[in-house]
Protein backbone atom coordinates (compact mmCIF):
# COMPACT_ATOMS: atom_id res chain seq x y z
CA UNK A 1 0.00 0.00 0.00
CA UNK A 2 1.45 3.42 -0.69
CA UNK A 3 2.24 5.77 2.04
CA UNK A 4 0.44 8.58 0.58
CA UNK A 5 -1.45 8.91 -2.56
CA UNK A 6 0.66 9.77 -6.10
CA UNK A 7 -0.63 11.78 -8.56
CA UNK A 8 -0.07 9.68 -12.00
CA UNK A 9 3.10 10.69 -13.61
CA UNK A 10 6.06 9.17 -15.63
CA UNK A 11 8.09 7.46 -12.59
CA UNK A 12 11.75 9.50 -13.56
CA UNK A 13 11.21 13.01 -13.13
CA UNK A 14 14.07 14.84 -14.90
CA UNK A 15 15.24 18.11 -13.64
CA UNK A 16 13.14 20.89 -13.94
CA UNK A 17 13.60 24.42 -12.44
CA UNK A 18 10.98 27.02 -13.32
CA UNK A 19 13.06 29.82 -12.87
CA UNK A 20 14.56 31.10 -16.59
CA UNK A 21 18.53 31.50 -16.08
CA UNK A 22 19.19 34.89 -14.80
CA UNK A 23 15.68 35.54 -13.43
CA UNK A 24 15.92 37.69 -10.33
CA UNK A 25 16.44 36.16 -7.24
CA UNK A 26 13.09 35.10 -5.18
CA UNK A 27 11.09 34.83 -8.39
CA UNK A 28 8.04 32.42 -7.55
CA UNK A 29 7.10 30.80 -10.91
CA UNK A 30 4.98 27.44 -10.44
CA UNK A 31 4.37 24.54 -12.75
CA UNK A 32 1.00 24.79 -14.97
CA UNK A 33 0.08 21.26 -13.96
CA UNK A 34 0.18 21.93 -10.10
CA UNK A 35 -2.55 21.41 -8.53
CA UNK A 36 -4.63 24.51 -6.94
CA UNK A 37 -3.63 25.40 -3.37
CA UNK A 38 -6.24 24.05 -0.46
CA UNK A 39 -5.16 26.04 2.74
CA UNK A 40 -5.93 24.12 5.87
CA UNK A 41 -5.75 24.82 9.04
CA UNK A 42 -5.24 23.58 12.63
CA UNK A 43 -5.20 25.58 15.32
CA UNK A 44 -4.59 24.69 19.17
CA UNK A 45 -3.95 25.16 22.73
CA UNK A 46 -3.92 23.24 25.61
CA UNK A 47 -7.78 23.90 25.92
CA UNK A 48 -8.71 25.03 22.47
CA UNK A 49 -8.55 23.53 19.14
CA UNK A 50 -10.10 24.20 15.14
CA UNK A 51 -9.57 22.56 11.97
CA UNK A 52 -10.97 23.32 8.81
CA UNK A 53 -10.24 25.24 5.53
CA UNK A 54 -9.16 28.61 5.22
CA UNK A 55 -11.04 30.68 2.45
CA UNK A 56 -9.34 33.97 3.13
CA UNK A 57 -6.11 34.79 4.02
CA UNK A 58 -7.24 37.97 5.47
CA UNK A 59 -8.54 35.61 8.43
CA UNK A 60 -5.19 34.23 10.05
CA UNK A 61 -3.87 37.37 12.21
CA UNK A 62 -6.94 36.43 13.95
CA UNK A 63 -6.00 32.98 14.17
CA UNK A 64 -2.34 33.29 15.60
CA UNK A 65 -3.79 36.04 18.10
CA UNK A 66 -5.88 33.30 19.45
CA UNK A 67 -4.21 29.91 19.62
CA UNK A 68 -0.64 29.28 20.92
CA UNK A 69 0.44 26.94 18.02
CA UNK A 70 -1.28 27.51 14.52
CA UNK A 71 -0.54 24.83 11.59
CA UNK A 72 -1.18 26.17 8.24
CA UNK A 73 -0.94 23.41 5.72
CA UNK A 74 -0.94 24.13 2.38
CA UNK A 75 -1.71 21.04 -0.40
CA UNK A 76 -1.02 21.89 -4.04
CA UNK A 77 1.66 24.66 -4.97
CA UNK A 78 -0.95 25.88 -8.39
CA UNK A 79 -1.23 29.53 -7.74
CA UNK A 80 1.64 32.06 -6.75
CA UNK A 81 -0.64 34.35 -5.69
CA UNK A 82 -1.64 32.61 -2.96
CA UNK A 83 2.13 31.41 -2.55
CA UNK A 84 2.71 35.31 -2.45
CA UNK A 85 0.21 35.80 -0.63
CA UNK A 86 1.47 33.80 2.31
CA UNK A 87 4.83 34.98 2.51
CA UNK A 88 3.52 38.75 2.66
CA UNK A 89 1.38 37.40 5.74
CA UNK A 90 4.02 35.84 7.66
CA UNK A 91 6.96 38.23 6.36
CA UNK A 92 8.68 35.12 4.65
CA UNK A 93 12.31 35.62 2.81
CA UNK A 94 11.69 35.83 -1.61
CA UNK A 95 14.49 33.28 -1.39
CA UNK A 96 12.90 30.58 0.82
CA UNK A 97 9.79 30.80 -1.07
CA UNK A 98 11.51 30.51 -4.49
CA UNK A 99 12.75 27.03 -3.09
CA UNK A 100 9.33 26.07 -2.40
CA UNK A 101 8.10 26.15 -5.60
CA UNK A 102 11.00 24.44 -7.11
CA UNK A 103 10.51 21.00 -5.53
CA UNK A 104 13.70 19.78 -6.43
CA UNK A 105 15.45 20.79 -3.32
CA UNK A 106 17.44 18.86 -0.86
CA UNK A 107 16.54 18.15 2.73
CA UNK A 108 18.21 21.67 4.33
CA UNK A 109 17.43 24.07 7.49
CA UNK A 110 18.12 27.41 6.80
CA UNK A 111 17.58 31.04 8.96
CA UNK A 112 16.07 33.76 7.88
CA UNK A 113 15.71 36.29 10.73
CA UNK A 114 13.53 35.32 12.73
CA UNK A 115 12.03 32.46 11.00
CA UNK A 116 12.94 28.86 10.16
CA UNK A 117 13.26 27.58 6.70
CA UNK A 118 13.26 23.35 6.54
CA UNK A 119 13.21 21.26 3.83
CA UNK A 120 12.27 17.56 3.54
CA UNK A 121 11.62 14.87 1.44
CA UNK A 122 8.61 12.14 1.94
CA UNK A 123 9.14 8.97 0.16
CA UNK A 124 6.59 6.41 -1.18
CA UNK A 125 6.02 3.65 -3.24
CA UNK A 126 3.34 1.71 -5.34
CA UNK A 127 5.13 0.05 -8.74
CA UNK A 128 8.15 2.93 -8.17
CA UNK A 129 9.57 5.12 -5.53
CA UNK A 130 8.34 8.44 -5.49
CA UNK A 131 9.29 11.30 -3.12
CA UNK A 132 7.63 14.77 -2.22
CA UNK A 133 9.17 17.82 -1.34
CA UNK A 134 7.32 19.45 1.93
CA UNK A 135 8.80 22.98 2.73
CA UNK A 136 8.20 24.22 6.68
CA UNK A 137 8.89 27.82 7.99
CA UNK A 138 8.67 28.22 11.76
CA UNK A 139 7.58 31.25 13.40
CA UNK A 140 6.98 32.05 17.03
CA UNK A 141 3.65 30.86 17.42
CA UNK A 142 3.04 29.17 13.59
CA UNK A 143 3.94 26.22 11.58
CA UNK A 144 3.45 26.46 7.84
CA UNK A 145 3.49 23.63 5.43
CA UNK A 146 3.45 23.49 1.70
CA UNK A 147 3.41 20.57 -0.12
CA UNK A 148 3.23 19.01 -3.85
CA UNK A 149 0.08 17.74 -3.53
CA UNK A 150 -2.71 16.67 -1.61
CA UNK A 151 -1.83 13.24 0.63
CA UNK A 152 1.20 12.81 3.21
CA UNK A 153 2.51 11.04 5.70
CA UNK A 154 1.71 13.41 8.47
CA UNK A 155 -1.84 12.28 9.20
CA UNK A 156 -0.91 10.68 12.91
CA UNK A 157 0.49 13.91 13.90
CA UNK A 158 -3.27 15.09 12.78
CA UNK A 159 -4.95 12.86 14.94
CA UNK A 160 -2.76 13.05 17.99
CA UNK A 161 -3.16 16.66 17.90
CA UNK A 162 -6.72 16.22 17.82
CA UNK A 163 -7.21 14.71 21.21
CA UNK A 164 -8.01 17.07 23.91
CA UNK A 165 -5.62 15.70 26.30
CA UNK A 166 -2.67 14.94 24.05
CA UNK A 167 0.59 16.15 24.92
CA UNK A 168 1.44 17.75 21.51
CA UNK A 169 -1.39 20.31 22.80
CA UNK A 170 0.83 20.91 25.74
CA UNK A 171 3.68 22.18 23.62
CA UNK A 172 4.29 24.35 21.39
CA UNK A 173 5.35 24.83 18.03
CA UNK A 174 9.06 23.51 18.29
CA UNK A 175 7.32 19.91 19.10
CA UNK A 176 4.81 19.96 16.53
CA UNK A 177 7.89 20.51 13.69
CA UNK A 178 9.77 18.06 15.52
CA UNK A 179 6.77 15.54 15.37
CA UNK A 180 6.26 16.73 11.73
CA UNK A 181 10.00 15.69 10.89
CA UNK A 182 9.91 12.50 12.45
CA UNK A 183 6.47 11.43 10.55
CA UNK A 184 8.46 12.33 7.37
CA UNK A 185 11.98 10.13 8.38
CA UNK A 186 9.01 7.53 10.22
CA UNK A 187 7.70 7.01 6.62
CA UNK A 188 10.95 5.53 5.27
CA UNK A 189 10.47 2.38 7.24
CA UNK A 190 7.20 0.93 5.65
CA UNK A 191 9.11 1.84 2.39
CA UNK A 192 12.15 0.17 3.57
CA UNK A 193 9.67 -3.01 4.50
CA UNK A 194 8.80 -3.25 1.20
CA UNK A 195 11.94 -2.91 -0.09
CA UNK A 196 12.96 -5.78 2.13
CA UNK A 197 9.92 -8.13 0.54
CA UNK A 198 11.08 -7.00 -3.06
CA UNK A 199 14.61 -8.48 -1.93
CA UNK A 200 13.82 -11.68 -0.55
CA UNK A 201 11.27 -11.96 -3.87
CA UNK A 202 14.18 -11.51 -5.98
CA UNK A 203 16.83 -13.94 -3.71
CA UNK A 204 14.27 -16.77 -4.00
CA UNK A 205 13.60 -16.12 -7.74
CA UNK A 206 17.33 -16.25 -8.22
CA UNK A 207 17.97 -19.57 -6.12
CA UNK A 208 15.62 -21.37 -8.00
CA UNK A 209 16.74 -20.31 -11.13
CA UNK A 210 13.64 -17.82 -12.24
CA UNK A 211 15.63 -15.73 -14.39
CA UNK A 212 13.38 -14.29 -16.31
CA UNK A 213 13.41 -10.52 -16.38
CA UNK A 214 15.16 -11.07 -12.59
CA UNK A 215 18.56 -8.40 -13.83
CA UNK A 216 16.09 -5.48 -14.84
CA UNK A 217 13.98 -6.01 -11.91
CA UNK A 218 17.18 -6.10 -9.65
CA UNK A 219 18.05 -2.92 -11.57
CA UNK A 220 15.01 -1.06 -11.09
CA UNK A 221 15.15 -2.34 -7.10
CA UNK A 222 18.57 -0.58 -6.82
CA UNK A 223 17.53 2.22 -9.51
CA UNK A 224 14.74 2.96 -6.47
CA UNK A 225 17.15 2.46 -3.34
CA UNK A 226 19.31 5.13 -4.82
CA UNK A 227 16.34 7.48 -4.67
CA UNK A 228 15.66 6.92 -1.27
CA UNK A 229 19.78 6.72 -0.31
CA UNK A 230 19.27 10.43 -2.09
CA UNK A 231 16.34 11.57 -0.48
CA UNK A 232 17.52 10.01 3.02
CA UNK A 233 21.07 11.10 3.30
CA UNK A 234 20.46 14.93 3.36
CA UNK A 235 17.64 14.45 6.21
CA UNK A 236 21.15 13.21 8.67
CA UNK A 237 22.74 17.14 7.89
CA UNK A 238 19.49 18.88 8.60
CA UNK A 239 18.40 17.24 11.75
CA UNK A 240 22.16 17.29 13.28
CA UNK A 241 22.36 21.07 12.28
CA UNK A 242 18.71 21.27 14.65
CA UNK A 243 20.40 19.69 17.22
CA UNK A 244 23.89 21.31 16.62
CA UNK A 245 23.04 24.90 16.04
CA UNK A 246 20.62 26.23 19.11
CA UNK A 247 17.85 28.28 17.61
CA UNK A 248 15.45 30.47 20.50
CA UNK A 249 12.40 28.62 18.43
CA UNK A 250 13.75 24.92 19.61
CA UNK A 251 13.76 24.45 23.41
CA UNK A 252 16.31 21.98 24.50
CA UNK A 253 13.73 19.64 25.41
CA UNK A 254 12.40 19.01 21.69
CA UNK A 255 16.07 19.08 20.91
CA UNK A 256 16.41 15.46 22.87
CA UNK A 257 13.57 14.05 20.59
CA UNK A 258 15.45 15.07 17.95
CA UNK A 259 18.77 13.20 18.98
CA UNK A 260 16.07 9.87 18.51
CA UNK A 261 14.97 11.28 14.81
CA UNK A 262 18.52 11.71 14.26
CA UNK A 263 19.22 8.07 14.89
CA UNK A 264 15.92 7.02 12.61
CA UNK A 265 17.90 8.91 9.90
CA UNK A 266 21.29 7.12 10.74
CA UNK A 267 19.24 3.33 10.88
CA UNK A 268 17.05 4.45 7.20
CA UNK A 269 20.93 4.80 5.36
CA UNK A 270 22.27 2.03 7.28
CA UNK A 271 19.58 -0.50 6.05
CA UNK A 272 19.01 1.35 2.39
CA UNK A 273 22.87 1.12 1.57
CA UNK A 274 22.60 -3.08 3.08
CA UNK A 275 19.72 -3.44 0.72
CA UNK A 276 22.08 -1.96 -2.09
CA UNK A 277 24.45 -3.92 -1.37
CA UNK A 278 22.20 -6.96 -1.45
CA UNK A 279 20.87 -6.19 -5.01
CA UNK A 280 24.80 -5.89 -5.70
CA UNK A 281 25.38 -9.72 -4.48
CA UNK A 282 21.97 -10.70 -5.97
CA UNK A 283 23.52 -9.53 -9.70
CA UNK A 284 26.82 -11.24 -9.21
CA UNK A 285 25.28 -14.54 -7.74
CA UNK A 286 22.76 -14.22 -10.84
CA UNK A 287 25.74 -14.06 -13.26
CA UNK A 288 27.98 -16.51 -11.70
CA UNK A 289 25.16 -18.75 -11.85
CA UNK A 290 24.47 -17.99 -15.67
CA UNK A 291 28.24 -18.37 -16.48
CA UNK A 292 28.40 -22.27 -14.42
CA UNK A 293 25.61 -23.19 -16.50
CA UNK A 294 26.92 -22.32 -19.45
CA UNK A 295 30.41 -24.04 -18.24
CA UNK A 296 28.30 -27.24 -17.95
CA UNK A 297 27.09 -27.04 -21.31
CA UNK A 298 30.60 -26.05 -22.73
CA UNK A 299 32.22 -29.22 -21.05
CA UNK A 300 29.21 -31.38 -22.31
CA UNK A 301 29.81 -30.06 -25.60
CA UNK A 302 33.39 -30.23 -25.39
CA UNK A 303 33.28 -33.89 -24.15
CA UNK A 304 31.05 -34.69 -26.72
CA UNK A 305 33.11 -33.20 -29.54
CA UNK A 306 36.41 -35.27 -27.70
CA UNK A 307 34.76 -38.35 -28.26
CA UNK A 308 34.38 -37.66 -31.89
CA UNK A 309 37.46 -36.80 -32.59
CA UNK A 310 38.75 -40.25 -32.73
CA UNK A 311 35.64 -41.97 -34.05
CA UNK A 312 36.02 -39.48 -37.10
CA UNK A 313 39.71 -40.53 -37.73
CA UNK A 314 38.68 -44.21 -37.64
CA UNK A 315 35.82 -43.41 -39.99
CA UNK A 316 38.09 -40.95 -41.94
CA UNK A 317 40.87 -44.04 -41.80
CA UNK A 318 38.36 -46.64 -43.19
CA UNK A 319 36.73 -44.50 -45.53
CA UNK A 320 39.76 -43.70 -47.97
CA UNK A 321 39.24 -46.74 -50.03
CA UNK A 322 42.43 -47.65 -51.34
CA UNK A 323 42.54 -50.75 -54.10
CA UNK A 324 43.26 -53.77 -52.36
CA UNK A 325 44.57 -55.11 -55.81
CA UNK A 326 47.18 -52.52 -56.24
CA UNK A 327 49.09 -53.63 -53.04
CA UNK A 328 48.15 -55.79 -49.84
CA UNK A 329 49.22 -53.07 -48.10
CA UNK A 330 46.14 -51.15 -49.45
CA UNK A 331 43.20 -51.91 -46.65
CA UNK A 332 43.35 -55.20 -45.86
CA UNK A 333 40.28 -54.54 -43.76
CA UNK A 334 38.49 -54.00 -46.58
CA UNK A 335 37.81 -57.62 -47.84
CA UNK A 336 37.61 -58.65 -44.48
CA UNK A 337 34.35 -60.59 -43.85
CA UNK A 338 34.27 -59.04 -40.70
CA UNK A 339 35.76 -55.53 -41.25
CA UNK A 340 32.81 -53.35 -40.99
CA UNK A 341 31.85 -54.70 -37.42
CA UNK A 342 35.22 -54.53 -36.31
CA UNK A 343 35.19 -50.86 -37.21
CA UNK A 344 32.27 -50.35 -35.39
CA UNK A 345 33.28 -52.04 -32.57
CA UNK A 346 36.80 -50.01 -32.34
CA UNK A 347 34.57 -47.27 -32.35
CA UNK A 348 32.14 -48.09 -29.65
CA UNK A 349 35.75 -49.18 -27.56
CA UNK A 350 37.39 -45.94 -27.78
CA UNK A 351 33.90 -43.85 -27.12
CA UNK A 352 33.37 -46.25 -23.56
CA UNK A 353 37.16 -46.02 -22.78
CA UNK A 354 37.01 -42.14 -23.22
CA UNK A 355 33.65 -41.91 -20.95
CA UNK A 356 35.43 -44.11 -18.23
CA UNK A 357 38.45 -42.06 -18.52
CA UNK A 358 36.54 -38.71 -18.26
CA UNK A 359 34.38 -40.05 -15.30
CA UNK A 360 37.23 -40.79 -13.19
CA UNK A 361 38.42 -37.31 -13.65
CA UNK A 362 35.55 -36.09 -11.99
CA UNK A 363 34.76 -34.11 -15.88
CA UNK A 364 31.57 -35.83 -16.53
CA UNK A 365 29.32 -36.00 -13.24
CA UNK A 366 30.62 -37.45 -9.72
CA UNK A 367 34.22 -36.80 -7.83
CA UNK A 368 37.45 -37.24 -9.30
CA UNK A 369 39.24 -40.13 -7.22
CA UNK A 370 41.88 -38.93 -5.03
CA UNK A 371 45.16 -40.08 -5.46
CA UNK A 372 46.89 -42.52 -3.30
CA UNK A 373 49.80 -40.66 -0.99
Amino acid sequence: MPLFPLVPRAVTRPFRRRTKPGAAPGTVRVHPDSPKPVVHIIAYGPEQFEERDLENLDELPALLERFAVTWIDVSGLGDADIIRGLGEKFGLHPLALEDVVNVHQRAKVEEYDERLFIVARMVAIEERVETEQISMFLGKNFVLTFQERPGDCLEPVRARVRKARSGIRADGIDYLAYALIDAIVDGYFPVLEEFGGRVDALEDDVARRETEDVVARIHQLRSDLLVVRRSIWPHREAVNALLRDRHPLFSDRTRLYLRDCYDHTVQIIDVTENYRDMCSDLRDFHFSQLSIRQNEVMKVLTIIATIFIPLGFIAGVYGMNFDTDVSPWNMPELEWFYGYPFALALMAAVAGIMLIFFRRRGWLGGRRRREPD
